[in-house]
Order: structure tokens, then C-alpha cells, then sequence
């Protein structure tokens, strides 16, 4: 037993230049709200935080037309301005 190693809430993230879409549910009780405003700061400026309220692990599934709808947004609006570092 001793030679199991027990993770830890830490993580390593390296901002990303490209556009980034996060999508989290408001109830996930696998990755709390907390965690989404964590993974935005280490991921730089160029996340779009998108939270689902009454959602939990999986949005995808939970509210599949607003999921949709959000990711669509997103592709549309990449498509149509590049974010600053392309420029």
C-alpha cells in the first residue's frame, strides 16, 4: 500500500495562445465551480468560460441545445475575428 501514490488537487497549465472554449456545469460535484475559474486563470486570456447553471459533470448531455448552441457561437466567432496573436 505504501507504494500507491495519492494524487493532489494541483495541476499544471500552460497558457495557450489560440481561443479557448470551457464549458462547465454548475453543479459538477467531480470538478467543483471552483475549479473552472482556476483552469481559466492558468489557461490564459484567450478562455471563454461558459457556465451552465443546473448542470452538473456533463453539459454535453444535460442541456445538449444550449451546449450546441454555445459551441457554435464560439467556431462562428473564431472564424470571423482571430484572437490578437494571429494579427
Amino acid at each position: 500500500m505504501k507504494a500507491i501514490i495519492i494524487g493532489t488537487d494541483e495541476f499544471q497549465l500552460t497558457p495557450l495562445e489560440q481561443d479557448v472554449l470551457l464549458i462547465w456545469g454548475d453543479h459538477d460535484q467531480i470538478f467543483p465551480l471552483d475549479k473552472a475559474f482556476a483552469v481559466k486563470r492558468c489557461l490564459g486570456e484567450n478562455v471563454r468560460l461558459e457556465i451552465f447553471k443546473e448542470t452538473g459533470h456533463v453539459p454535453q448531455m444535460e442541456d445538449p441545445d444550449r451546449f450546441n448552441e454555445v459551441v457554435l457561437d464560439f467556431l462562428l466567432a473564431s472564424q470571423k475575428s482571430p484572437n490578437q496573436h494571429d494579427q
